[in-house]
């Protein structure tokens, strides 16, 4: 079983104690971590120390009025859903907070049952609109797909650095897609508009690093029989993403440490260096820290490219987003094979879940490609990889006492949240960190009825 995700984040600005308080109590006994702030300093230190998901804020507030507040988070570059509170605003004021993207307008006093709709329809709006904006990303340069706790963060610490001009180290196993965060931080950029380009430096000779970076002049080697540009060059007003990083040579390092330091780049054979206008981001599966250590990669460089860093998470430790890939990849599949839609069955769903990924989302997309193409127009657990499935004969006996003992082990876990929201599927799904039809599928297969948790 993978660990409940964490309960959705909401903070309240108001300066009066006893409205945060009441608040407060009322979102927590529905299953909400509530921060709350008295003044715009606490609550702006807040958003920078924590992920936040909803805002209450109250228009009249001491220092600042609460909507030049939610105006400031924006140009800050935060995407909060916000919710106005007030006892004396005005119906101009009221307008003014829904005008400028407040989610809803509550009038003091309100009730508890109020403010918790409310927030639980915010919250909805905003997956709604999150699903919107990724869809616009995959249709360009992005494919991040996932509702996980894990993947939110990379993504909001992709959107909160793709607005700055910082180097980004993008690090993770093979197959995590830090092209795809790459792409997402340009795409988001004011370079959005400009060149985005992608080198491996694994794939590139040490002989020709050079050259296929930065260029080279007519005449500066045999074979040099025209100008050349370089991809630095070719970059210009847009983004570099170095990907394997750690693979480049000491030489090419010190090349690349120049350009970052100074903008300039010299063309082999020239003898003029170039200003560049480049955003370099980076990326790497290996452990840059320990390759400083050992002398194979420049701490100088690694301080220049390690600004900002996001590490996107392995595969296997966020497999409640499976669901969501395989049928993202499967439409996909589908389409340029020219294959008819093909439905899978629950426990394909499950059993590629449970397979630890070693390749991540790169070796399930390649699965998923394999068994598409190969089976029929249901897909079953028969048709998954003998590797994948751990199918010894020998170990046979072994593999279905271990799916009783998880189901059983599962079946405890989903009654014990059922009895903690007294039946509420929506609630338990949310604190079990999964979508609400999943968890009324799996409930089915595990035969939880309401005499289970209803006592």
């Amino acid at each position: 079983m993978t660990e409940p995700a964490s309960r959705p984040t909401v903070l309240v600005l108001d300066d009066e104690k006893n409205i945060r308080r009441s608040i407060e109590l009322a979102l927590e006994q529905e299953g909400f971590q509530v921060i709350t702030a008295p003044d715009v300093s606490s609550a702006l230190r807040t958003l920078h120390e924590r992920i936040v998901e909803v805002l209450i804020i109250d228009i009249q507030l001491g220092e600042i009025d609460g909507i030049t507040f939610f105006r400031k988070t924006q140009a800050d570059g935060f995407s909060i859903p916000a919710i106005f509170i007030s006892g004396h605003a005005t119906l101009t004021q009221a307008a003014l907070a829904v005008k400028s993207g407040g989610f809803d307008f509550i009038e003091k006093p309100f009730s508890a049952e109020k403010i918790v709709v409310t927030v639980r329809r915010c919250l909805e709006m905003s997956a709604i609109k999150e699903r919107l904006r990724l869809a616009d990303v995959h249709a360009g340069p992005s494919d991040i797909v996932g509702e996980s706790r894990p993947v939110k963060q990379v993504v909001a610490a992709a959107m909160k650095v793709a607005r700055t001009q910082a180097s980004v180290l993008i690090v993770g196993e093979s197959g995590t897609g830090k092209e795809l965060v790459a792409g997402a931080i340009h795409a988001q950029s004011q370079r959005g508009d400009g060149p985005m380009v992608k080198v491996n430096c694994s794939a590139i000779p040490d002989a020709l690093l050079e050259s296929e970076l930065f260029g080279y002049e007519k005449g500066a080697f045999t074979g040099a029989v025209a100008n050349k540009k370089g991809l630095f060059e070719i970059a210009h007003r847009g983004t570099i993403f170095l990907d394997e990083v750690a693979d480049l040579s000491l030489p090419a390092q010190a090349k690349i440490l120049r350009v970052l330091q100074s903008g300039e780049i010299q063309k082999v054979g020239a003898q003029q260096a170039m200003q560049v206008d480049v955003r370099v981001l980076s990326g790497t599966h290996k452990d840059l820290k320990e390759a400083v250590a050992a002398g194979r990669f420049r701490e100088d460089l690694f301080y220049r490219l390690n600004v900002v860093p996001i590490r996107v998470p392995a595969l296997r430790e966020r497999p409640e987003d499976i669901p969501l890939l395989v049928s993202f990849f499967a439409q996909r599949i589908c389409a340029k094979n020219h294959l008819k839609p093909k439905t899978l069955e629950e426990d394909v769903i499950w059993e590629l879940q449970r397979y630890h990924w070693p390749g991540n989302v790169r070796e399930l997309q390649n699965v998923l490609e394999r068994v598409l193409i190969m089976s029929g127009e249901q897909v079953s657990v028969r048709d998954l990889p003998e590797e994948l499935l751990q199918d010894d004969p020998a170990d046979r006996g072994k593999v279905s006492a271990l799916k009783e003992f998880r189901d059983l082990a599962e079946r405890e876990f989903v009654i014990g949240a059922l009895k903690r929201n007294n039946g509420n599927v929506s609630q338990s799904a949310l604190e079990l960190g999964v979508r609400r039809t999943y968890l009324h599928r799996r409930m089915a297969v595990l035969k939880i009825n309401k005499k289970d948790y209803f006592v």
